[in-house]
């Protein structure tokens, strides 16, 4: 599987707070439909939602 910083680059992230670790993609199923999931790290934890400003 591709390093962290890989893992940045092809999916375009520019948040430095988020942490991909090796081996962090697992495949699974979602909704009946076969999925790739990619797990990470947030380094922070947020106080609101920017989306819906509710904390």
């Amino acid at each position: 599987m591709p390093t962290s910083n890989d893992m940045q680059n092809v999916l375009d992230i520019q948040d430095k707070n988020m942490i991909f670790e090796d081996n962090c993609v697992s495949y699974g199923i979602h909704k009946q439909k076969k999925c790739k999931f990619i797990d990470c790290t947030l380094t922070y934890i947020p106080t609101e939602c920017k989306k819906c400003q509710e904390p």
